[in-house]
């Protein structure tokens, strides 16, 4: 859950710069860096900025995600409550060639989906208009304002807090980058950058080290 100030992580960047005036990066400058930090952390890590919404069918198996998605990340359920399973679209292709022809069903039973198209997805089969399946994507953060930072209830980060030293990696990446024609402040920047980096491929290696032990958990005999 997001529960720091975007100001906060600003001050706290500001800090490790020495530049308390903001003279040398002046806040509107570090905002931007901000910015451009979120999209880059929801770039490489798409569950880190997600909707879990009921989707309004259209009839037939393609479907198109909302405007505001970045890509899919699951669709888990029928509105109805029937789970919807993830299946390769060559098995569907290889074991029913005419799946595209089933249109105006009641009930989905899989999806499929291409990385390389990351905005439609194919329902099987292909529900009725209006037909509601529960789905999971990725949505790029909003930019904040200067005016919304500084405002009396000040704008908090969109990412959940874990991510707040990879954003303030990111940005003192973007600062020392800045006077990157000086050797110490290109290290600095590649330091941050490699930093930030790191962070996030930790994350990455712990989440498939906790999806593998539930996995395991779940695939023992029932009762051990």
């Amino acid at each position: 859950m997001a529960t720091v100030t975007v100001d906060s992580i600003l001050g706290r960047a500001n800090t490790l710069l020495n530049d308390r005036a903001w003279v040398r990066w002046p806040k509107q400058e570090l905002l931007d860096y901000y910015n451009d930090a979120a999209k880059a952390i929801v770039l490489m890590r798409p569950d880190a900025h997600t909707k879990n919404v009921t989707f309004s069918c259209i009839a037939g198996t393609r479907q198109t995600l909302p405007a505001d998605a970045l890509r899919l990340i699951e669709v888990v359920r029928n509105d109805a409550g029937s789970v919807i399973r993830y299946v390769p679209r060559k098995a569907l292709d290889d074991s029913y060639p005419d799946w595209h022809a089933a249109v105006n069903a009641s009930k989905v039973s899989a999806y499929t989906y291409d990385e390389r198209d990351p905005k439609t997805f194919y329902l099987y089969p292909g529900p009725a208009a209006a037909h509601g399946v529960d789905v999971i994507y990725s949505v790029a953060p909003q930019s904040k304002t200067l005016a919304e930072v500084e405002d009396a209830s000040p704008a908090v980060a969109d990412l959940d807090d874990i991510y707040i030293n990879p954003l303030i990696d990111f940005i003192l990446y973007r600062a020392f980058s800045k006077d990157s024609e000086y050797s110490a402040n290109s290290n600095r920047a590649a330091s941050h950058y490699n930093a930030f980096l790191q962070q996030l491929g930790d994350k990455v290696n712990t989440d498939a080290g906790m999806a593998q032990a539930k996995d395991a958990g779940f695939s023992r005999v029932t009762g051990q």
